[in-house]
C-alpha cells in the first residue's frame, strides 16, 4: 500500500514529544557582529534549535552578524504548521533578509534542509540583496515517486510520521515535530521543485555540503545544485559521518569552520 511506503520513508528516527518549543534555544536569536551578515534558516518541522551550536560557532570564528528567525507555523503545534504553506515559510525567509539588509552591507544566506532550499530559492530571486549562499543537505525537488503519489490519495491521512533528528551521534536529538500535516508536504513539495527550477538563476559563490547518508533528502540533490547553478565559484563538501541534521551530528564543527572560511 502506498501510505505504507510513505510512513516508511518518513519514519523518524529518534523522536521527542512535541512539547519544548518554549525552550530558549528553540527560539529565534542574533548575534550581533561585524558588517557581514549571516543568515541561517532552520529545516522543515524545526526551530533555530537545530542550526544554533553551528552558528554560535560561525559567530566565534567569524565575527560576522549572525541571525537564525523561526519559520511561519514551526516551533508550535503541527496544527500551526497546517495552516501554512510555502508562500508562507518564503515570506518568513524574506523578512529575515529585510532585517538583517538593515543591520549589514553584505548578506550570505545559507540553511538545513528545507532552509537550504529557502537560502537558494532567496539567491536566485534576490541577487543584488545577497553575496552568497550554502546549502546543507538541501532539496531541490528530487523524490522518489512512491513517496509522492500517497500524498494525492484522496483516502489518505490528515497527518503522518516526523522526519525529524535524523542524526548519526548518539544522544543528539533534534526539537521538531513528531508528526505532519500530509497537505503541508504538497507544499514542501511545490518548493523544493520551483526552487530546483531557478537553481541557473544563482550566480553568486555557493557552498555546499552534503551528508553522504541522508534519511531524508537524496544527496543526489547536492549534485544537481552543483551542476545547475550558474556560478563560476561552487565548492562541494560531503560530509561522510553525519545524517540528515548535519547541523546536530559528528560533522557540525566542520560545517561551522566551513561557513566561517566562506564568510571570509
Amino acid at each position: 500500500m502506498r501510505n505504507a511506503a510513505l510512513a516508511r520513508f518518513y519514519a523518524p528516527m529518534k523522536q521527542i514529544p512535541i512539547a519544548p518549543f518554549d525552550l530558549p534555544e528553540a527560539q529565534p536569536f542574533l548575534l550581533e557582529g561585524s558588517d557581514t551578515g549571516y543568515l541561517f534558516f532552520h529545516g522543515f518541522t524545526s526551530t533555530p534549535q537545530s542550526v544554533r551550536e553551528v552558528a554560535e560557532k560561525v559567530h566565534e570564528i567569524s565575527g560576522a552578524t549572525v541571525y537564525c528567525p523561526r519559520l511561519a507555523g514551526h516551533g508550535e503545534t503541527p496544527a500551526a504548521l497546517k495552516k501554512t504553506g510555502q508562500a508562507d515559510w518564503v515570506a518568513s525567509a524574506e523578512t529575515a533578509l529585510v532585517t538583517l539588509s538593515t543591520r549589514c552591507s553584505r548578506v550570505i544566506v545559507g540553511g538545513l534542509s528545507l532552509g537550504a532550499t529557502l537560502s537558494l530559492n532567496l539567491a536566485a530571486r534576490m541577487p543584488d540583496k545577497i553575496q552568497g549562499v550554502v546549502s546543507i543537505n538541501g532539496s531541490t525537488g528530487l523524490y522518489r515517486p512512491e513517496v509522492v503519489a500517497p500524498l494525492y490519495e484522496a483516502d489518505g491521512p490528515a497527518f503522518i510520521d516526523g522526519i525529524g533528528s535524523d542524526i548519526a551521534e548518539p544522544g543528539m536529538t533534534e526539537i521538531c515535530y513528531d508528526r505532519i500535516p500530509r497537505d503541508t508536504l504538497k507544499e514542501r513539495f511545490l518548493l523544493t521543485n520551483a526552487t530546483g527550477a531557478l537553481l541557473p538563476l544563482i550566480r553568486q559563490p555557493i557552498q555546499i555540503m552534503q551528508s553522504r547518508c541522508d534519511n531524508v533528502v537524496d544527496p543526489q540533490n547536492a549534485l544537481r545544485i552543483a551542476t545547475s547553478v550558474g556560478s563560476s565559484e561552487i565548492q562541494l563538501n560531503w560530509l561522510e559521518r553525519s545524517y540528515h541534521v548535519a547541523t546536530l551530528d559528528y560533522d557540525r564543527g566542520e560545517i561551522a569552520e566551513r561557513i566561517a572560511g566562506f564568510l571570509a
